[in-house]
């Protein structure tokens, strides 16, 4: 049986009243695609946080490719491999996107020289952005903002991936691009773990979902199988879920609120 690469063994964190996660554990596959879903203030992109290190538990322990990093900060998960975005893409505004990457490479997986310069060209080829490469990170749009911040986190050398809403605002043919991204890393045997409200974005590539609410889990497994549980209905969804399981454009997409 194949060992994990992440394991959050009874994590707990809370702000005051607030819960993040209650007596969390989950684990997540080398190569596995796993989407989040859940209400606003659920705590999705807090669990982030106590993955990537920017946030410490109250309790519990995490676990990477086989050794404890729950005290290890975000830096040094960094280093090991664990890469993410942020909802709000803050790319350093006066650098060109080559810049920004071989920051990524440099401070991100401690790369010096040729093997940085090499790892952020790479990234830059992933995420469909050659073309970019000199212009300064300020003149991007919004698409090309979040294809930049994806960059970033490929040109640390991740063996996970955290992408958070990487698809919110975006058109319906911008997101088709980003899944594409998005399959062609995890086909390089990259783990991701995706958060989104786009949901019609996730479940052409996710194996596995997972719903989220005060901290806990609602669902967790198959797309369709999550998605048509009258509790992650009621909690985020709503009575349209089955549109997400059909035909139906991204247009139509379920997307309650603003991110969380």
């Amino acid at each position: 049986m194949t060992s994990p690469l992440l394991e959050l063994d009874h994590v707990t964190k809370r702000f005051g009243r607030v819960v993040i996660a209650e007596d969390l554990s989950f684990a997540v596959g080398p190569g596995e695609v796993v989407g989040i879903v859940g209400p606003n203030g659920a705590g999705k992109t807090s669990r982030f946080g106590l993955i990537s290190g920017d946030l410490s538990p109250g309790a519990g322990a995490i676990s990477f490719a086989g050794r404890p990093v729950t005290k290890l900060d975000a830096a040094a998960r960094c280093r090991l491999g664990i890469g993410r975005t942020y909802q709000v893409p803050r790319p350093f505004a006066d650098m060109t996107v080559f810049e920004n990457l071989l920051v990524a490479a440099q401070q991100g997986a401690g790369l010096r020289r040729r093997a940085s310069y090499a790892a952020a060209a790479e990234a830059l080829d992933r995420a469909g952005m050659t073309g970019e490469a000199n212009v300064p990170a300020a003149r991007l749009g919004l698409l090309q903002r979040k294809r930049l911040e994806l960059a970033r986190a490929l040109a640390s050398g991740p063996r996970l991936l955290l992408l958070d809403e990487v698809a919110g605002g975006l058109t319906d043919p911008e997101v088709a691009q980003l899944v594409e991204i998005v399959r062609g890393v995890n086909a390089d045997g990259i783990a991701v773990i995706w958060i989104e409200h786009v949901v019609r974005a996730l479940t052409p590539v996710v194996s596995r979902l997972i719903c989220l609410a005060d901290g806990a889990f609602v669902g967790d497994g198959d797309p369709e199988t999550v998605l048509a549980d009258p509790a992650v209905r009621e909690l985020f969804l709503g009575s349209e879920v089955t549109a997400a399981l059909t035909g139906s454009t991204l247009s139509e997409d379920l997307v309650p609120g603003e991110p969380s």
